[in-house]
């Protein structure tokens, strides 16, 4: 199990791989923005992106599994600008037209359809708001196909990190 980088129960040999100080600062994350962390589990970036927006941001953090969903809660209990919601595996749980970021970390290989999913995830995008994906770079091929298929563009990607990609996706008429 690991913990979350720069809080208790860091694995600094995760940290490491995932850099996720280096994904957070890449992400652009303005206080006061509306977020989404889908598929958060234990909260590996929750906390982190909870901090990005401040007291008057929000984040919802998701994921399907019980078990994780009340560890999360627990974490994240203190926090008023975190909010928790178990979803189902094709439903993201999230309000149309609401994001200003999505980011989906090392999840988008549990996507029955990942072009359908992104079309959702798509839809609740606030205007000029953009989905954030970071994985293995071997995962990289079918996410670009899915986004593609989905109506998103690469806006930029960061290749800077060891073993993974970060990849911003806005919508094709946002550009």
């Amino acid at each position: 199990m690991h913990g979350v980088g720069g809080i208790e129960g860091e694995d600094p040999t995760f940290d490491q791989a995932r850099q996720p100080a280096r994904v957070i600062a890449a992400l652009g994350i303005a206080p006061g923005q509306h977020i989404a962390d889908i598929g958060a589990g234990r909260g590996y970036f929750t906390l982190r992106l909870s901090d990005a927006v401040g007291p008057e941001g929000q984040l919802v953090s998701t994921d399907v599994d019980d078990a994780v969903i009340q560890q999360l809660r627990m974490r994240v209990s203190a926090r008023k600008n975190v909010v928790v919601r178990k979803v189902g595996p094709d439903d993201p749980g999230l309000e149309a037209g609401a994001y200003d970021l999505i980011l989906l970390s090392e999840v988008d290989h549990f996507l029955s359809d990942r072009a359908a999913y992104l079309m959702k995830l798509r839809a609740a995008l606030a205007p000029h708001g953009r989905i954030a994906v970071t994985h293995l770079r071997a995962m990289r091929p079918p996410l670009v196909a899915a986004a593609q298929a989905a109506g998103l563009f690469i806006a930029s990607e960061d290749t800077s990190l060891p073993d993974h990609y970060l990849l911003i996706l806005q919508p094709a008429s946002s550009h």
